[in-house]
């Protein structure tokens, strides 16, 4: 992968582990306005750890840059949508933008606003860019649904017909959350400390997120090394063969594979589980609208992308 540099001050852009960044790399540009990893991590972090329980060596790597890829591309439509506000502005009130942070923060979880807000303040943001970011979120939203009109209603055979095309899609999937702890293959002392690992996990699984902490080298290592919810049969063969029986607390390994050694902890399981048809009426109408609102999107994006100087740099 050729690195590349913008205007010759940003450091070139190579891909790289979660725990080898250089998160002022560029990887794109629009309009001159360049996008950054710093601006892309947030957005792809987790599901890059997700990445690792998934693939290994070229794979796992490819597979990042898709993810980052997908992002970059958000973040080019984003600009691009917010620019063609700029150029014919309305008015996005007050009370608006308060609406909006309060819902950010239930869909976060959080018990109030103000919670929230501390939060985002000691990982480094502020109030101002919290409000910018939400303003900018709501031009989005408004620009694209200013030219959205699903006119004509759903009908009951478009909803019967779209639940057997994507009979699938409503089977909600097998589920682990995974804690992992990777031993990085150039440790000088990996055998000693694999058989210590190994010894105090055998004494008490519960060791498992400060071990990680103490000595993985994967990702979220700060965190005990928990990888999130991922469908299990998108596990990689080396793990699937280490977890033949997912029970919640189950520690697996040492597992060697390329990438060095690796323990599994699994933190949560969620069995498959079919869905009626005569529950998913209202999800699969809102699918089909969607969809609808989708391609209208894609349509209205892509004339804003012809008259764009786009540059791509991974």
């Amino acid at each position: 992968m050729a690195a590349a540099t913008l205007c010759g001050a940003e450091q070139p852009y190579e891909l790289k582990p979660d725990n080898q960044l250089e998160v002022n790399s560029v990887l794109a540009s629009v309009n001159g306005e360049p996008i950054s990893l710093w601006d892309v991590l947030p957005a792809t972090r987790q599901q890059e750890y997700q990445a690792y329980a998934a693939y290994s060596g070229d794979r796992l790597y490819e597979a990042i840059r898709q993810i980052r890829r997908k992002t970059v591309d958000d973040l080019i439509d984003r600009k691009l949508l917010i620019a063609d506000y700029r150029d014919k502005p309305f008015e996005i009130s007050n009370q608006e933008i308060e609406a909006e942070l309060d819902n950010i923060a239930e869909r976060m979880g959080y018990r109030a606003r103000s919670e929230f807000i501390r939060e985002a303040r000691e990982a480094g943001s502020s109030l101002e860019k919290i409000r910018k970011n939400v303003e900018e979120s709501l031009i989005v939203q408004l620009m694209i649904f200013r030219r959205i009109h699903v006119a004509e209603n759903v009908t009951p055979k478009e909803i019967y017909e779209y639940y057997k095309a994507h009979s699938e899609e409503f089977v909600k999937p097998e589920t682990i959350e995974l804690g992992l702890l990777l031993l990085s293959p150039d440790r000088k002392d990996l055998e000693a400390v694999t058989a210590e690992i190994s010894k105090k996990l055998a004494a008490d699984p519960e060791n498992f997120a400060a071990l990680a902490r103490q000595y993985s080298s994967g990702p979220d290592a700060e965190n005990g090394g928990n990888l999130g919810l991922i469908e299990r049969r998108r596990l990689r063969p080396e793990f699937a063969a280490a977890i033949p029986s997912p029970e919640k607390g189950k520690v697996c390994g040492p597992i060697r594979t390329g990438d060095g050694v690796s323990f599994l902890k699994v933190l949560n399981h969620n069995p498959a589980e079919r869905r009626e048809f005569r529950k998913l009426t209202p999800e699969i109408r809102r699918r089909i609208e969607q969809d609808k609102r989708e391609k209208i999107r894609d349509e209205y994006v892509k004339q804003l992308r012809q008259n764009a100087i786009i540059r791509y740099f991974f």
